[in-house]
């Protein structure tokens, strides 16, 4: 081999480019980067060849919006099983939330440690958020200044003490500090309040049943206090960058485009459960459908769906948010006592695929953008992350649009076996994963590549 051998070049894929797919497009890896995109193959020479034959060669995932739970819950998650999970699922990055975690990632000390954590054990690369609570409103600085790429909080019950909501005096105040700080506030927007009234009416009249907790948070509880931030973010002078997280109810985007349409620093995600699921899955498969929000009914998820044809949507997080099984089941017979949350990181790609391109004709380059260069340049990764050119790094996944299957059990990853996804069918599945050139996930096997270890990540520019 000479001295400009690649050490590995992968060949005979679709690549998928922002604007559609090429073919006969060759990637050349050297050190960990994308190091040339090339015409042809016969006269190339590479330590590795990786024949992709009948793939689409897509930029690794960045999934903005990942719960792994490490440290002190990793019983629940943690970052080994977490990102094995990821890379099977075509993820290459993912920016982990600061809550479910003990300590939740509330300053410089927990963050150190959540880093430390992510380093030992995760094999794909990795990114933080920060937390904003009551108890922290002065640490939200100094958790910028030490590289996550955002701060979070919620204006509903996160269904954690030790994590409390902000109030509207708090949030207001939040979003001048974001201005004067170029950081970024993400919102959990609920409103408390209604659901509180909901609820208690609910358990009154001795509604136990899974259809209780989706009218507990009715559509309304989001429109309100979606609508409230933005009237808040609208009237302060200085008016920082806001992000909705797992917005379902398509009025809610609708009005937060507007809003960015005026000029304002918004943007607004929806998640693949919400894509696929609706609220009669709740009632059929009980605990591990249910989340906050919700998921809603048939025709709303179709109007989500059109939201992100016409292009209002930022981004496609997966918001996996697991626990332990038996936390679920003991919502069976009684929804109030179950957790809240979907483990979907695995399946987000298979299953937008099937729900998107096969089902409803959206381009596939339209969602592997919103999953990867969107997300990547919103949290000040990209050029680094979320996209194929010559310097960045060599993260990629190999996609199958060909295969039928259907998840079971047995297709889990996560460290606990239980997901709304098992007896969902999909079209399309991820062959193989690398990150930084390195192939950590391979569907003929071994599985993963455990030597393989993640870094933290820190935010560059943010648009």
């Amino acid at each position: 081999m000479s001295q400009r051998a690649y050490d590995t070049l992968i060949y005979n894929g679709r690549l998928v480019l922002e604007d559609g797919t090429q073919d006969h497009v060759s990637i050349a890896i050297k050190d960990g980067k994308i190091a040339a995109l090339l015409q042809g193959r016969d006269d190339v020479e590479a330590h590795e060849r990786i024949d992709a034959e009948g793939t689409y060669i897509l930029p690794g995932l960045v999934d903005s919006h990942v719960h792994i739970n490490e440290p002190g819950r990793e019983d629940w998650e943690g970052f080994e099983t977490g990102s094995q999970s990821a890379a099977a699922g075509g993820v290459t990055t993912f920016i982990d939330m600061p809550l479910n975690s003990s300590p939740c990632t509330l300053d410089k000390d927990s963050l150190e440690l959540k880093i430390r954590a992510g380093e030992a054990h995760s094999i794909i690369d990795f990114a933080c958020w920060g937390g904003v609570t009551p108890e922290n409103l002065d640490k939200v600085e100094e958790l910028q200044q030490n590289g996550v790429v955002a701060v979070k909080g919620f204006t509903s019950h996160s269904g954690l003490d030790e994590y409390k909501r902000i109030d509207d005096g708090m949030l207001y105040d939040l979003i001048t500090q974001m201005g004067k700080t170029d950081g970024i506030l993400a919102l959990h927007a609920e409103n408390e309040e209604l659901i509180q009234n909901f609820t208690e009416k609910l358990k009154n009249s001795g509604r136990i049943d899974r259809r209780a907790f989706s009218e507990s948070h009715s559509p309304i509880t989001e429109t309100s206090a979606v609508h409230k931030a933005l009237f808040l973010l609208r009237n302060n002078p200085v008016p920082g960058k806001m992000h909705f997280v797992h917005t379902t109810v398509a009025s809610c985007v609708k009005e937060i485009h507007e809003a960015k349409n005026d000029g304002y620093p918004v943007t607004v995600e929806v998640c693949p459960h919400y894509l696929t699921f609706t609220e009669d899955d709740l009632v059929e498969k009980g605990p591990v459908a249910k989340c906050a929000p919700p998921l809603r009914s048939a025709d709303e998820k179709e109007k989500l769906w059109q939201c992100v044809k016409e292009g209002l949507v930022d981004v496609i997080g997966s918001d996996h948010s697991p626990t332990l099984c038996e936390n679920k089941n003991s919502g069976n017979d009684n929804i109030w006592n179950a957790w809240g949350g979907i483990s979907g990181l695995q399946f987000s790609l298979s299953t937008l695929y099937t729900e998107g391109v096969v089902k409803r004709n959206v381009p596939f380059h339209q969602i592997v953008e919103l999953m990867t260069k969107k997300p990547a340049r919103l949290f000040g990764l990209y050029p680094k992350k979320g996209c194929i050119r010559v310097g960045a790094d060599a993260d990629i996944a190999l996609f199958d649009p060909k295969v039928s299957w259907k998840v079971t059990k047995n297709d889990l990853h996560y460290k606990n076996k239980c997901s709304a996804y098992i007896g969902k069918e999909l079209q399309g599945k991820v062959r193989m994963t690398l990150s930084r050139g390195t192939v950590v996930y391979n569907e003929r096997g071994p599985f993963f590549e455990p030597r393989k270890k993640g870094r933290f990540i820190r935010p560059e520019a943010k648009d």
